[in-house]
């Protein structure tokens, strides 16, 4: 791996994409957006690539937005000084992972370790989410932080399931998520990288025009379900979310003892499992 936010390769017809901070399980920030998505419009507009994978190097495919000074750059997200320009930030958020999602061809997340709130919203605007079966999926900040800046979770795995994960908080497995349909499939951590390319391999025999095309079909449905207006939405609510007061609590809470450690605090009150029937840790009845 080289020193930049992402490393980009060839692989016949494939595009692969790999974040490169994997010290800190490849955190957002600025740069690593502008660069990730820089990295998937070039691999859209070559004509000698019919598919990307995007995954994340060392332990985590993403631990989510960066938050620490250095992360710091001007159009960091978490920097957004007042209402205005915090709503600013998450609607321009929001524009760049919809570049993903609208890439004209497919896109293939390849996930594994942690895959965590900004880091779920990366992988949500992908075409395909392949997972590691020990994967640990979720959005834990919006027990103390906001809501999902980019809200594609509704469109993965509809209504009940959205309120289920972001009213609480809680985690997915990979092998969790794969049964809910958040993802695709999950496979043993071992063979995640043969399984991701070998299916972003098997889209890019199929003639480059025909990909563009089916893919636009779903995408097209999604945006008739509200998929756009939704972000704005959202985005508006995350920044309103940020003024509340229990928010700037936490937030001073970190100020204090640091993120990882006010995490942990807040965390403690949800150790306790649910009762009853599981399967995995998900209580099935009872």
């Amino acid at each position: 791996m080289d020193d930049g936010p992402v490393v980009v390769e060839r692989i016949g017809a494939v595009c692969r994409i790999t974040l490169n901070r994997p010290a800190r399980h490849n955190p957002l920030s600025a740069r690593c957006i502008r660069d990730l998505v820089g990295a998937v419009t070039a691999a859209e507009a070559d004509p000698a690539v019919s598919a990307v994978v995007i995954r994340g190097s060392g332990p985590s495919f993403c631990s989510g937005y960066g938050t620490t000074p250095e992360d710091a750059e001007p159009g960091d997200p978490h920097r957004a000084a007042s209402l205005e320009e915090d709503t600013a930030a998450m609607v321009a958020l929001g524009e760049s992972w919809a570049r993903i999602w609208n890439c004209a061809i497919p896109v293939v997340a390849q996930v594994h370790g942690n895959c965590l709130a900004g880091g779920t919203d990366l992988a949500l605007h992908c075409d395909v989410i392949v997972v590691a079966e020990d994967a640990r999926i979720g959005f834990p900040p919006v027990r103390s932080m906001g809501v999902p800046p980019t809200h594609m979770w509704l469109y993965h795995v509809g209504p009940q399931w959205t309120k289920r994960l972001l009213l609480t908080g809680d985690t997915l497995t990979g092998v969790e998520a794969a049964a809910i349909g958040l993802a695709l499939v999950a496979v043993p951590a071992a063979d995640l990288d043969a399984y991701a390319l070998a299916l972003a391999a098997r889209m890019a025999l199929v003639p480059r025009e025909l990909l563009v095309a089916n893919k636009r079909v779903v995408n097209e449905g999604v945006e008739l379900m509200g998929r756009a207006e939704l972000q704005h939405v959202s985005a508006r609510r995350d920044a309103a979310a940020h003024q509340g007061t229990e928010v700037r609590a936490f937030s001073a809470r970190v100020a204090e003892i640091g993120l990882r450690e006010a995490v942990r605090e807040r965390d403690a009150r949800f150790a306790d499992p649910l009762p009853g029937p599981t399967v995995g840790r998900w209580p099935v009845g009872g």
